[in-house]
């Protein structure tokens, strides 16, 4: 018995970190791109990303969101903005971490 719950204990403690950072994601995501990809990435003033852009490589993602490149290596059309030369609506001016960008990639995953 003190196996077995010590075994779900540390299963549990190792996949909190994946669930954290899909709850990060999420978070973020609402903050900083739902206002034009939509609450779901179903689209609205800026394109579809659920099932589009999440079927991108992470660094194609990372690139399209940091240096406003999309998939097939053109600038995305405006108004998106250039995340690297921009903020998060968190982080205070500076711009988004690379962890960052990667959770919200995690989180539209799930979409």
């Amino acid at each position: 018995m003190i196996k077995t719950t010590a075994a779900i204990l540390t299963l549990a403690w190792l996949a909190a970190p994946a669930f954290a950072g899909q709850a990060d994601g999420k978070q973020l995501y609402q903050a900083n791109c739902a206002m034009c990809h939509g609450d779901h990435a179903q689209g609205q003033v800026g394109p579809k990303l659920a099932g589009v852009a999440s079927a991108w490589p992470q660094a194609k993602f990372e690139r399209a969101v940091l240096q406003g490149i999309n998939s097939d290596g053109k600038p995305l059309k405006p108004p998106m903005p250039v995340w690297q030369n921009s903020s998060f609506s968190s982080d205070g001016g500076h711009a988004p971490s690379k962890q960052e960008v990667g959770a919200i990639y995690a989180y539209l995953q799930t979409l």
